[in-house]
């Protein structure tokens, strides 16, 4: 069975697609995923820019911008009975 040129094309395009898309998300900066868990991200002077957390009671906190230069942490949570 051969594809017609126009097929052929339309695939590869979508395997492109699909490769850049991968790369994108691995290229991504990691964020927090956890209760108590908490990032902040720095510029290449070392200048905070930007910050994320999910809180102890689990709410989402952020500002700035993410950077790939990051240093991450976990908040001393109280356990709830």
């Amino acid at each position: 069975m051969t594809l017609s040129i126009k097929r052929r094309g339309t695939r590869i395009a979508l395997a492109l697609a699909a490769a850049c898309a991968i790369g994108a998300a691995v290229a991504a900066a990691p964020g927090p995923t956890h209760n108590g868990e908490f990032y902040y991200y720095f510029d290449t002077a070392g200048n905070t820019v930007g910050y994320r957390a999910i809180n102890c009671d689990g709410t989402y906190v952020s500002w700035g911008k993410t950077s790939t230069r990051y240093s991450n942490g976990y908040m001393i949570c109280d356990p709830i009975y």
